[in-house]
């Protein structure tokens, strides 16, 4: 519960204010969105997000440990089921949310008919995506539920896929079609592997904190195999956002990348994103290097602390990414 609220303190202020002053200015003609609507929006997606992120890390949490430690990680096994289905219940809430949402935020109107919201499901691409993350929400309630009964990995193994389905379809949604045609594939790619890598090293590190981090054997275990794995998220997080950042701003000829990266909404939300990034590298530095050899010989550390501290930076982080998607380089 601290994770999820150290990530939520993070997340969803940044998400809501970032929204609204980036908010794209009116069109002659056209109603305007209430900044309720706009702040809406950038909200339920973050939380949209993070409810996918939270069922991916609890359920990559049992395949850190070996078919041999499978009887002394069934309790906390359990728990990560138990609350994987809470988690894809609130994605299957926050994808219903998200139509409502945006639906009104296309129609300049929260007063929108049962209609106005087929139109968006069936002709808008992201209507379609989301309506897709309704259904593979489903899958894993059901199949979180059946994990919580059984015990089986293969629950685990079957709730990593809905979440990286879910990831995939985020990203068909989001904003690599922002790229030249010249450059799409690449950005599309590159994207997907920011996006996933992003919610895996957060996943990760939530589950951490929430299940093993009063539990030293079990912590002994599982965070120094999740710490080289983290450190490779974070290379390609790292990368792959400024390949995106470089495409995104360079797609507007007769302008420098420079000149984009600090004049416009986009550029500055990627420079506050990179601020972020280099905030993790730091605090996981601490971690992997000064807490980990401790950890290691089942001692007690502040652990739990840093990664709350960590997972709050994190917030902030895909709150500025769940206004980006929306931003115009």
């Amino acid at each position: 519960m601290t994770a999820g609220l150290a990530w939520g303190l993070g997340a969803l202020p940044v998400a809501g204010v970032a929204s609204l002053i980036t908010a794209s200015n009116a069109v002659p003609g056209v109603l305007p969105p209430s900044a309720v609507v706009v702040a809406g929006v950038a909200v339920a997606r973050v939380l949209l997000v993070g409810a996918i992120t939270a069922t991916l890390g609890l359920n990559v949490l049992p395949l850190l440990f070996s078919p041999r430690e499978q009887a002394v990680t069934t309790p906390a096994r359990l728990r990560a089921y138990r609350a994987g289905g809470w988690t894809a219940l609130c994605w299957m809430v926050c994808a219903i949310a998200s139509v409502y949402l945006q639906t009104a935020d296309l129609a300049g109107t929260s007063s929108i008919t049962a209609g106005e919201l087929g139109t968006y499901v069936s002709r808008f691409g992201s209507g379609q995506s989301l309506a897709g993350q309704v259904v593979v929400a489903a899958v894993a309630i059901a199949a979180a539920a059946s994990g919580a009964r059984s015990g089986t990995m293969l629950a685990a193994r079957i709730l990593v896929l809905c979440s990286v389905a879910g990831l995939l379809l985020l990203v068909a949604a989001g904003h690599a079609g922002e790229a030249s045609e010249q450059w799409h594939d690449m950005a599309t790619v590159s994207l997907e592997l920011h996006v996933f890598a992003a919610a895996l090293w957060t996943g990760g590190l939530g589950a951490i904190v929430m299940l093993l981090a009063a539990d030293r054997a079990l912590l002994s275990r599982a965070l120094p195999r999740y710490s080289p794995l983290a450190t490779g998220c974070l290379a390609v997080v790292g990368v792959s956002g400024l390949l995106n950042a470089a495409v995104a701003l360079s797609a507007k000829p007769g302008t420098s990348l420079l000149s984009e990266l600090l004049t416009t909404d986009y550029g500055r939300l990627v420079i506050l994103k990179a601020g972020c990034l280099c905030a993790l590298a730091c605090i996981g530095g601490h971690i992997r290097f000064r807490l980990l050899p401790a950890i290691r010989q089942a001692h007690r550390t502040s652990v739990a602390l840093w990664g709350c501290f960590e997972l709050g930076i994190m917030g902030v982080a895909f709150g500025l990414a769940a206004v980006l998607g929306r931003s115009a380089a």
